[in-house]
């Protein structure tokens, strides 16, 4: 059958985050066997330092996966997987364009690390999307699922919903957003993010149509180790230059089992309070969660990094429902750096408080000012998503989209 090839297309974006040059590795060099070499690539490998790998897996959701306990990818010789996206006269020709397009996306910003091409029949894919309404799909807009055989991977099958729940179509960046995230479950990314605006985040918003660089620097560690699942076994060869999941997170030194005594660890640096907040968000020990993010934002040497991980404290405060202690996190987080991620937290906590009007309203101001406010965008909405608005949301993305929140083509 014919075949639709999609072009590698090299992007700026996302790049500077994975194209690694390091240093020379110090003659007391870690137990992986690092080369001492210059490393210019994309993704990580042995050639690498160990500060090189440390910092990566600090800025990702790696070990989210990693305590899953299976690593499931497919090996990096096969791409360009085959993907068949059925074309079904019951949904919009549209559908079909945007979940197309998501696959691009990651082509893209991964800068061909992940690679695809578009096949008309179901029988030759690796990866296979439909349109249908299921019980499994109720409530989310796609669900994912691999098709395993042993210790190997046979295809990968993504189920959209041909309608929402008033059964209206599916808004384009909604499916989009849904699309970027089921794909990314289909490459191997089955842990979740607890950064709002990262594609793998499960809850808040879910309006999230950008690939950041915490997605691709969780995506380049996951090709990076050794698979237990895959399509086709590593060879020996490709084995050698591949981390195994516990020298990855070793370069940590902290711990990331969920059923470890956290009252026991001692943190003397940034990864082991920011694994010791994450334990303990996870716990819904929220206050001591708060105490090692404080920590971890005292350490920060930059204002806007430290006005980050107060917004993260605000938000777990949020879903936790504990609003006032939210507020005071927001206050924090804005006076430390005033930027675009804070500025939209007034208005976040309105959202979540049922004040959408109020919401509204700040986020409105925010966009009138800088329509390139791309936080501010998204809420906004998200929050005319959530109320049915058809006509407010279709006002903002014309008004806003090519400015804040673009679609790739």
């Amino acid at each position: 059958m014919k075949k639709i090839v999609i072009c590698t297309f090299l992007i700026a974006a996302g790049a500077a985050s994975l194209l690694n040059v390091n240093n020379k590795i110090e003659s007391t060099a870690p137990d992986f066997g690092f080369k001492n070499s210059y490393a210019i690539t994309l993704g990580y490998d042995k050639s690498m330092s160990e500060k090189t790998i440390k910092a990566a897996v600090i800025d990702s959701y790696f070990r989210d996966i990693a305590k899953n306990g299976k690593i499931i990818r497919w090996n990096k010789n096969s791409f360009p997987l085959n993907v068949y996206i059925q074309d079904s006269a019951d949904v919009p020709d549209y559908y079909r364009e945007i979940v197309m397009s998501a696959y691009q996306a990651w082509q893209r910003a991964s800068e061909g690390l992940v690679r695809f091409e578009f096949v008309e029949n179901a029988d030759e894919a690796d990866m296979k999307c439909y349109f249908k309404n299921t019980s499994d799909n109720k409530n989310a807009i796609g669900s994912h699922a691999f098709s395993v055989s042993g210790n190997k991977i046979t295809d990968s099958t993504i189920v959209f919903k041909k309608t929402d729940d008033k059964n209206h179509n599916l808004d384009s960046k909604q499916l989009f957003s849904s699309a970027l995230q089921e794909i990314g479950h289909s490459l191997g990314l089955t842990g979740k993010s607890i950064s709002i605006y990262d594609v793998m985040y499960p809850i808040g918003t879910k309006f999230n149509t950008e690939i950041t660089p915490r997605d691709l620097k969780t995506l380049a560690l996951v090709y990076s180790v050794v698979p237990d699942v895959t399509n086709v076994p590593p060879t020996p060869e490709e084995k050698a230059q591949m981390f195994t999941v516990a020298e990855i997170l070793s370069t940590l030194n902290v711990p990331v089992n969920d059923n470890t005594n956290v009252d026991e660890v001692v943190a003397n640096d940034i990864a082991t309070h920011l694994a010791l907040a994450e334990q303990l968000r996870k716990r819904a020990q929220y206050d001591k969660a708060a105490q090692e993010y404080q920590a971890v934002a005292q350490m920060k040497t930059d204002r806007r990094s430290k006005s980050e991980v107060y917004y993260e404290v605000a938000v777990m405060y949020l879903d936790a429902e504990e609003y006032e202690k939210a507020k005071s996190c927001a206050e924090i987080a804005c006076a430390t750096d005033m930027n675009d991620l804070t500025n939209t937290l007034p208005a976040l906590i309105d959202y979540y408080t049922k004040r959408s009007n109020s919401a509204v309203e700040q986020l409105e101001a925010i966009l009138k000012e800088n329509p390139y406010n791309k936080h501010a965008y998204k809420l906004l909405c998200q929050i005319y998503r959530d109320k049915h608005h058809e006509n407010l949301l279709n006002s903002t993305i014309r008004r806003y989209g090519k400015t804040a929140g673009e679609i790739e083509k």
